[in-house]
């Protein structure tokens, strides 16, 4: 489709995105943006603006049928709107169309989630008010009031998060709709490093609210706040626990050949040899062929009593032989975290054990989707923390950071080879970040 390019100037970058759609409609893009000096005597004195460059559709979109897109099916399905309505006056995706989307939902909180409502029509170029300019913010949801007497249908708050979902990624990913045109590489370079969609426009958004976006154009100082966005974004354990005169079980679950085995063994020296606790070692793998040598070979390395537990109801008696131990470690089968039924056989296990903590062991190199769907299925578990090994075999750290944010789990350790026991630290939100930002675990 043929393009026509025009020219506006306006004081701030809101006013001239604002402009911009007043003048050409939802379908103009900004592809350029510059300050100039307007007005003055021989190039001074003059009123610093900003020109931006608009490219505009020759045929106007507005025009053509369309259909509804998955975001208005979605909101049709939620809000009771019949799917009779004319393609041609659904809303497109844009951040004002969410915008109205949200205040609507907040409506129909406020009345107790009863109302059902059509999705709003289209924003027109005249619906955006002149003497309201945006705020360079992430979303301009505001707080919802405390109803004491009605309370809200989930199905409205998980509509509601879900739209707020898709307007911080438009915010982030149309610069001049509300975050300065600058901030969309630090954007782009957070998704091409395997950061979710949702969680980097979290990142930037929180980058950009409240802050002097002046000098946060400064690429030092953006990449400090951002450093420092990430640490909030998560948070850590510490490592394990121990308390005097107390014996602490922590198990180990997880997929199969994300390392727990050897993970087990760098946790039992460790707290052995550097920590001078009294450590056990429990293992219930026996599906896996040389499991328990493994685990036996360790054991008899560091000089720890070692137990094999057949049968989930033997979990017992072998806890009750380490009662006087300051820390025992069990090792568990792996599996696919698709196989829904030896992860509940899992579960059974644990169910004995009762364990203090438990660790759920992913690997960095794992997809993000696949690592949802780790934390999903071995979610019945009840993991504490989660354990990442394999960290030296990828330079795509975002996977790692999205999930963590995503789960709300802390992170508990980092493994970063295959030596037993120096290959493990205590993880910290910094060294996610880190990891991010830099690539390497230290700053510096």
């Amino acid at each position: 489709m043929a393009q026509q390019f025009h020219k506006l100037r306006a004081r701030t970058l809101e006013e001239a995105s604002r402009l911009v759609r007043q003048k050409f409609g939802p379908e103009a893009l900004i592809i350029n943006t510059a300050e100039v000096t307007e007005g003055g005597i021989l190039g001074y004195f003059g009123r610093k603006m900003v020109e931006v460059t608009a490219s505009v559709p020759v045929d106007s979109l507005a025009s053509q049928v369309r259909k509804p897109s998955a975001a208005q099916r979605r909101y049709a399905e939620a809000s009771g709107a019949k799917s009779s309505v004319p393609p041609a006056a659904a809303p497109t995706e844009t951040v004002a169309y969410f915008e109205r989307l949200v205040r609507d939902a907040q409506q129909r909180m406020n009345a107790g989630g009863s109302s059902t409502a059509s999705p709003p029509a289209a924003p027109q170029p005249s619906a955006v008010p002149s003497s309201a300019p945006r705020q360079a913010a992430p979303s301009p949801v505001v707080p919802f009031p405390q109803q004491e007497s009605r309370a809200p249908s989930p199905e409205v708050h998980r509509e509601l998060q879900e739209i707020r979902e898709m307007m911080e990624v438009l915010y982030a990913e149309s610069p001049g709709a509300g975050l300065p045109s600058e901030f969309a590489p630090h954007y782009r370079t957070l998704v091409e490093r395997g950061v979710a969609r949702k969680v980097a426009a979290v990142l930037i958004g929180a980058v950009a609210k409240n802050s002097d976006l002046q000098l946060m154009r400064e690429q030092r100082v953006f990449l400090e706040r951002l450093h420092m966005e990430i640490r909030k974004l998560l948070h850590g354990t510490g490592g394990l626990a121990l308390q005097g005169g107390t014996c602490r079980i922590v198990a180990l679950c997880g997929p199969t050949g994300v390392g727990k085995t050897t993970n087990l063994a760098k946790l039992a020296a460790y707290y052995s040899v550097r920590e001078r606790a009294r450590v056990a070692l429990i293992t219930t793998d026996t599906y896996r062929v040389a499991a328990t040598d493994q685990l036996k070979v360790y054991a008899n390395i560091i000089g720890l009593p070692m137990k094999v537990v057949q049968e989930p109801r033997d979990m017992a008696e072998a806890l009750q032989a380490f009662q006087a131990y300051d820390l025992v470690l069990i090792d568990t089968a792996g599996g696919s975290q698709f196989n829904l039924e030896q992860i509940n056989e899992l579960k059974g296990v644990l169910g004995y054990a009762n364990p203090h903590e438990t660790l759920l062991v992913m690997s960095a190199c794992t997809p993000l989707d696949d690592m949802r769907n780790i934390v999903s299925n071995f979610k019945c578990c009840n993991p504490t923390a989660v354990l990442f090994t394999k960290v030296d075999e990828t330079r795509q750290y975002g996977a790692l950071l999205s999930v963590m944010a995503e789960s709300g789990l802390p992170l508990s350790y980092l493994s970063t080879g295959q030596n037993v026991p120096d290959d493990i630290c205590i993880a910290s939100p910094a060294m996610v970040a880190n990891l991010i930002l830099e690539g390497t675990l230290q700053r510096g």
